[in-house]
């Protein structure tokens, strides 16, 4: 790592010494600025290349051209966005100011290439950063670029053809619970949350739209009953909260409720108002993640395996549980992917396929009775 030594000089004025080790020689090196803005951008692109000094100041000729630069057309793809919420905003500025201006920023667009990206991914790597955060990144920068050829600043997408490292799939962290285990843990959940915790795992919906359901949304007297899920909790570019749409257009769903969880809920709804949250804390709010999780589901679930729980569920895993029970009942996939609010059958079936045992079987017994008929 770079390092920036300042000096106060005899007239009050001071002084700022970039120090870095060169990779090939291992001699220290330094180079003195007047200016704390120049030292630190020469620290923060050593550290981005490797500590040389070489590339740094190629990096620092092309940054001098007239061309956009790679951020300034980032900047210019988030600026132009027209459908994404403010925290998504929020989240997409984030990933350009942390992990994509200090290396590839300053590179004009029209020079930006397949080795830039490949370099700057193996450099996320070993910063220890995972597929999915690298995935995202790579994302918002494919985008970008695709929008910088459709603009006339480039003719190609240099993003495209690029390998990306492969992280653990969703079901590989997904931990599905049977009946039993999850009725170890409502029995020790506090009395206050045993039916929101029902209702979460006997919808399947997400956690942020299970707490924005109003009373409005539940229809006990249609047949079956239902609830409709129409939105979800966001949080906006302030990092507050507030009730926006679901995650897709495919999460707009009604979901059919069991006999047992309308019991439940009746309580719940009657002589309340259309607009009231239909799960609320004890001071009648919204149901936070982070209280729900820190002050409810982990003092159960070690409550839980001190009892004889074998695993370790976190809350999205009463979603999949959810799935999982509805695979054992042999629901069909089609009708799981819209339950769930899932854009597209391919999702469910890449997170919940390895569940459906009758599944494989019938296409055993199919392949084996083709080899019937041509005798194999």
């Amino acid at each position: 790592m770079a390092s920036i030594r300042i000096r106060t000089k005899m007239d009050g004025s001071q002084t700022y010494t970039v120090m870095w080790r060169d990779p090939e020689t291992k001699t220290q090196q330094g180079m003195t600025f007047t200016s704390e803005s120049e030292a630190a951008t020469v620290k923060r692109l050593l550290d981005a290349n490797c500590q040389s000094f070489e590339m740094v100041q190629e990096v620092l000729l092309r940054a001098k051209r007239k061309v956009p630069t790679v951020a300034a057309v980032i900047q210019e793809h988030i600026d132009l966005l027209v459908r994404p919420s403010s925290g998504t905003m929020r989240t997409y500025q984030t990933m350009l100011d942390l992990h994509i201006k200090p290396v590839l920023g300053g590179i004009p667009i029209d020079e930006l290439n397949f080795r830039d990206i490949t370099e700057w991914i193996r450099a996320m790597q070993k910063k220890g950063k995972s597929a999915k955060t690298i995935k995202n990144n790579h994302s918002l920068v494919f985008s970008s670029m695709e929008m910088a050829v459709r603009l006339k600043y480039r003719s190609d997408n240099p993003c495209r053809g690029v390998q990306l490292p492969s992280g653990n799939r969703v079901e590989d962290d997904a931990r599905f619970l049977t009946h039993a285990e999850f009725g170890q843990i409502l029995a020790l959940m506090p009395e206050r949350y045993k039916d929101f915790t029902q209702f979460l795992v006997m919808t399947g919906t997400r956690f942020g739209e299970a707490t924005a359901v109003t009373v409005a949304d539940v229809d006990l007297l249609s047949k079956p009953a239902t609830v409709r899920i129409s939105k979800a909790w966001k949080r906006d570019g302030n990092n507050d909260f507030y009730v926006g749409p679901t995650k897709t257009g495919a999460g707009k769903r009604t979901v059919s409720l069991a006999p047992d969880l309308v019991e439940i809920l009746i309580p719940l709804v009657a002589s309340r108002q259309g607009t009231d949250l239909l799960f609320t804390t004890g001071t009648g709010g919204r149901i936070a993640h982070s209280v729900y999780w820190q002050k409810c589901w982990v003092p159960t679930v070690k409550s839980a395996q001190v009892a004889g729980l074998k695993k370790l569920p976190r809350i999205h895993d009463l979603r999949h549980t959810h799935a999982s029970w509805l695979i054992q009942d042999g629901v069909s996939l089609f009708t799981i992917s819209r339950r769930l609010g899932h854009a597209s059958t391919r999702t469910t079936e890449e997170v919940y396929g390895h569940l459906m045992p009758q599944a494989l079987l019938d296409g055993a017994e199919s392949v084996q009775r083709s080899a019937r008929i041509w005798g194999g």
